[in-house]
């Protein structure tokens, strides 16, 4: 899959890509970005409505390839690096809830995404 990011562009539009490729995970943007390994305050949590140009402050754009097979530590650090852009991801757990990837940031998206759809199955098979 291919990010386009642009100023023009709202969060809301990336998160809605990110998803439509991983439907079990999901990624937030924050004011602030994170170090590996670190959890992002909930209190820098943005608005998914505002676009790409009024919450960076570095204004590089273009496409950027988002494969199967990166880790997780990657897109984050380098949608931060590249984009100016604090992101974290989140896993769908089988209780539907969501939790930050911090612990686990070297597993790629589709370790992630496998993952939760394996926990998400054993949960109905077991509510039946």
């Amino acid at each position: 899959m291919t990010l386009i990011i642009n100023d023009e562009k709202t969060l809301k539009s990336l998160q809605e890509a990110f998803s439509a490729q991983f439907p079990y995970l999901k990624i937030e943007f924050f004011s602030k970005l994170h170090k590996p390994g670190t959890a992002s305050g909930l209190k820098f949590k943005l608005d998914p409505t505002i676009t790409i140009g009024e919450c960076r402050s570095g204004h590089a754009e273009g496409d950027w390839e988002i494969k199967p097979e990166m880790t997780v530590n990657d897109l984050e650090q380098g949608l931060g690096t590249i984009y100016g852009l604090g992101a974290q991801v989140f896993r769908k757990t089988a209780n539907n809830n969501w939790i930050e990837t911090i612990h686990t940031d070297n597993w790629t998206l589709a370790e992630h995404n496998a993952e939760s759809e394996a926990l998400l199955q054993v949960r109905k098979d077991r509510l039946g």
